[in-house]
């Protein structure tokens, strides 16, 4: 997936296109507040561009490049929102968290992907 930070890129936009490609949440912030999605992207950043993004990403990898590069703060959640994605999760194995997952569910997958 490539992530074009222009004028024109709505959060909403970039956050369907995320779900679509990954299977999870993608949670935009502007400042401490989620956005709502009507925002354009390119009113929260410090630079514009483009972020080629695969699968093999870890979730921690994917927050702090979208930090570094556009100055902007996301987060990563199971596909119905519900939980945060685990930090040492791929962006391919968003798909695995559970529906309603439980912080047990969440234990269970973090061994899974322990070092």
């Amino acid at each position: 997936m490539v992530i074009k930070v222009d004028g024109r890129l709505l959060v909403s936009t970039l956050c369907e296109r995320f779900k679509a490609e990954f299977g999870g949440t993608l949670r935009v912030y502007n400042g401490n507040k989620r956005c709502t999605g009507a925002e354009k992207v390119a009113d929260m950043v410090t630079a514009t561009g483009s972020y080629d993004c695969r699968g093999s990403k870890t979730v921690a990898g994917f927050i702090k490049d979208m930090q570094s590069q556009f100055g902007l703060k996301v987060k990563i959640a199971s596909a119905d929102d519900w939980v945060l994605a685990l930090d040492e999760m791929t962006l391919a194995k968003l798909p695995d968290i559970p529906k309603n997952a439980t912080k047990k569910d969440m234990e269970a997958l973090k061994s899974k992907y322990a070092k």
